[in-house]
């Protein structure tokens, strides 16, 4: 086992619930015979703090995982994800989100998205990835699912030690597309090639509140931009919407298709294959009620700031300029370094000089099955600023 002293100082992240020790955090290492290996983590003057993993590999070099010496073994494993499981059991009736949410739930780097009797898993980290058969077991023991898909295609090597591939880990899958059930929705999903782990139920509140919206505010056009395979344009056609979705996927769109008419409303959504950014550029007029813009993560690190408020300001001023007076404009990111208050800034940059203000009528975040975590920042990463267009005379 690998003996760890922290800086001076350091301890407080630690003792606050807070898992990774970084590289310019370690004051000593002793004992590494290997890459990667269970570790203790001590004070400078060797007070206990912790147990976890080291890995050798990564400039995260310390994942704890207990504050108790413990043997890391199945059975812990185990505790892990029949907790998480009961957070998700307080809060959903039907067998479809998000199961295991890494650091949230005490795995850092450990994904698990639940189809009913089918499981999609990423092992985001090495660290993660060194001990996927204990945890493919502990699944399989608590879920006897029908089949464990991988999915570690994910966009980035996030550790040079993860295989960057997808395929079969358990069970028999007969076909990628799958149906689930959302707040009435329904939804195929195909959960082999599209992106992430198939679905984003971390949208779920939002997805539900865009129907609360075009309910109260009796509106009557939409917008869904970046629409995936149909989320929120479902949702708001649901409550009688004529929606447009945009997606620059043909993939997507083809299954957002399918989607529509699964839920009886292809008669209200036209699908557009287009660039987003395009998109606004070459619509003009007061067009849409509501209009949603959820973009992927436009930037991946606190360096590319810059970068996305410029992004998010382009997004922001094409949004506005086709959504009515007295319509909503909501802007969601998904990039945890791009925060509210960066949404914000980048709105402001957006109606300078314009004529134009932004009224708060609401702030959703990430579902309940992706947990935030109030010891780790990183755990919040979604949120939707719902704001009034009014473009009346800011001054009158």
């Amino acid at each position: 086992m690998v003996i760890v002293r922290i800086k001076n100082g350091k301890e407080k992240k630690v003792l606050n619930g807070y898992p990774w020790i970084y590289d310019d955090e370690i004051f000593s290492i002793e004992n590494i015979s290997k890459n990667i290996d269970k570790a203790n983590v001590f004070t400078k003057d060797y007070k206990f703090l912790g147990t976890g993993f080291f890995n050798n590999f990564s400039n995260k070099k310390i994942l704890i995982l207990s504050n108790k010496e413990t043997g890391l073994d199945s059975d812990f494993f185990m505790n892990k994800i029949k907790k998480a499981y009961s957070w998700r059991e307080r809060f959903f009736s039907k067998p479809f989100y998000r199961l295991f949410y890494g650091e949230a739930d005490g795995l850092g780097g450990f994904i698990v998205d639940r189809f009913e009797n089918i499981l999609v898993v990423q092992f985001r980290n090495g660290i993660i990835y060194s001990i996927k058969n204990q945890l493919i077991d502990c699944l399989i023991k608590l879920f006897n699912p029908k089949a464990i898909l991988l999915r570690n295609d994910f966009e980035t090597n996030f550790c040079e030690d993860v295989i960057k591939e997808k395929g079969l880990l358990y069970g028999d899958l007969t076909d990628n597309t799958i149906k689930i059930e959302e707040n009435d929705i329904h939804y195929f999903i195909d959960i082999v090639n599209s992106q992430k782990t198939g679905f984003f139920f971390d949208q779920k509140d939002s997805r539900l509140y865009s129907r609360k919206v075009v309910k109260d505010f009796s509106f009557k056009s939409a917008l869904d931009l970046f629409s995936f395979t149909g989320g929120f344009g479902l949702n708001m056609a649901k409550e009688g919407c004529r929606v447009i979705s945009v997606d620059k996927s043909e993939e997507d769109l083809i299954l957002a298709k399918k989607n529509a008419r699964l839920n009886g409303v292809e008669d209200k959504i036209t699908f557009v294959n287009s660039d987003a950014f395009n998109y606004l550029k070459e619509e003009c007029g007061d067009k849409f009620d509501v209009s949603i813009i959820d973009p992927p993560s436009l930037i991946k690190k606190k360096g590319e700031l810059s970068k996305g408020i410029k992004l998010f300001t382009e997004l922001s001023e094409g949004g506005f300029r086709i959504t009515k007076n007295g319509g909503i404009l909501t802007i969601c990111s998904c990039a945890y370094n791009f925060t509210l208050s960066h949404i914000i800034e980048s709105m402001r940059k957006s109606s300078c000089g314009k004529n134009i203000s932004f009224n708060f009528l609401n702030v959703t975040y990430q579902s309940k099955d992706h947990p935030w975590n109030l010891q780790i920042p990183e755990t919040l990463y979604l949120k939707c600023l719902w704001s009034i267009i009014d473009k009346e005379d800011k001054y009158a």
